[in-house]
């Protein structure tokens, strides 16, 4: 049997959908590839005077409801499959939210960690030198995505403003506030999680100060969600970062984690250093050191991946104790996991509709770089709970109209969405 690659796995998902949807062949056939695939080799100058290259790559999916719009990725792993899979699940991801762009990805392939500023900023510079033809405010504005951030978009807007002699805030999203960014934009992805989630337990009429929360995860996205949910009153049992994690069954404040992760390096940092744990300590704060496989079986009510792919898979699934699972990362859990899930009753909440907060803002970012505005946090809160809210109220009456999973509703949204216009546009 061939090896599941990430690209693979979407086309699973959607595999399901087409027969759901009762698709021709010809209308599958929209989906089958992205529309581009552009990839080339990045060169730049060392601090040392040496050359290095590095793979890039942009993929663009579908641009049937508007400019493509996607992520850089700047890692070692970034391959030409993972790049196509993260390209189509962004199409999925704008269409299910209904704001008007198609959906791409980037990538490099380095290890960031590996670079001084300097080089950093000549990588990104090439990468926009590379692609400056297929990139543009009404082409495909991108964004930032793992070991990329702001500053790095704020180059390449330069380098791209400076190859094109043109004004153009609206050719990325993800930048700076000085520089055309959009208030809002960093907590963005945990907040539409947060509103999605504050919903689904109203409708269930489920006390959040009875609901027990595990995290795996603690950058931008899990922080942020660790502090909202706190904030609410839920109690939040374990968070993890790369190094492991920490678990009490009474709650562990947000707060006091961030503190020492920012001290440390790890959220673990009150109690150990690197792997080694004052475990006296531990045990009188009733606290205790769990690996990143341990956490997603933890007792709770809701399990939140908010760092790597594939986390959930056959392997572990059926130990997992979770009553809900709301997907921050992308792609954290396997087709195979999702039938096992399934079958104990586990709620999950795709990828494609929880974490769609971060694309939701970015498109804010990019109206307001088109029109000169700048809007109020308050004003792009609002504006997030209503896009987000709609789309879930989407997902759920799909999910209820047609018995299907979350995930297979999301994705009957989205094709149907981008169906309709490339209908419109006579494509089929």
């Amino acid at each position: 049997m061939a090896m599941a690659t990430p690209y693979t796995r979407f086309q699973t998902t959607l595999r399901d959908v087409f027969v759901k949807l009762d698709l021709t062949k010809e209308e599958q056939a929209l989906f089958a590839e992205p529309q581009e695939i552009h990839r080339t080799d990045i060169s730049f100058q060392r601090d040392d005077g040496s050359t290095a290259t590095f793979p890039a790559f942009r993929v663009q999916y579908n641009n049937a409801r508007g400019p493509y719009k996607g992520g850089i990725r700047y890692h070692p792993l970034a391959d030409e499959d993972e790049v196509k899979a993260l390209a189509a699940l962004m199409s999925i991801k704008t269409a299910v939210v209904n704001i008007p762009f198609g959906g791409a990805k980037g990538g490099v392939q380095c290890n960031p960690k590996e670079l001084s500023k300097k080089e950093l900023q000549e990588v990104s510079r090439a990468y926009m030198r590379a692609m400056v033809e297929h990139v543009g405010a009404d082409i495909d504005c991108p964004a930032p995505d793992v070991n990329t951030n702001p500053a790095i978009m704020a180059w390449m807007r330069d380098e791209y403003e400076k190859q094109t002699r043109s004004y153009s805030p609206a050719v990325i999203t993800g930048k700076p506030l000085s520089y055309g960014g959009s208030l809002g934009r960093d907590t963005a992805t945990a907040r539409g999680g947060f509103f999605i989630l504050q919903e689904m337990m109203d409708r269930r009429a489920m006390d959040p100060e009875e609901l027990k929360v595990v995290i795996q995860g603690f950058g931008n996205a899990g922080a942020h969600m660790a502090h909202f949910l706190h904030g609410a009153g839920y109690t939040v049992v374990a968070v993890s970062d790369s190094q492991g994690g920490i678990y009490s069954e009474e709650g562990i404040d947000p707060v006091r984690i961030e503190k020492y992760k920012r001290k440390t390096g790890q959220v673990a940092g009150e109690y150990c250093t690197g792997s080694v744990c004052d475990t006296e300590r531990m045990k009188l704060d009733g606290v205790r050191h769990v690996s990143n496989e341990e956490l997603l079986e933890l007792p709770c009510d809701i399990l939140i991946p908010a760092a790597l792919d594939t986390v959930i898979n056959e392997g572990n699934a059926e130990r997992i104790q979770a009553k809900f699972i709301l997907e921050l990362a992308n792609g954290p859990t396997t087709p195979e996991a999702d039938a096992i899930l399934q079958k104990k009753g586990v709620e999950i909440i795709p990828d494609v509709l929880a974490n769609a907060g971060g694309v939701t803002v970015s498109y804010f970012e990019w109206t307001q770089g088109r029109s000169g505005e700048q809007w109020t946090e308050d004003q792009v809160d609002r504006e997030l709970k209503r896009v987000i809210l709609e789309g879930y109220k989407a997902v759920r009456r799909e999910a209820r109209r047609n018995e299907m999973t979350y995930r297979q509703a999301a994705f009957s949204v989205g094709v149907k969405r981008m169906l309709d216009a490339m209908k419109v546009r006579g494509w089929i």
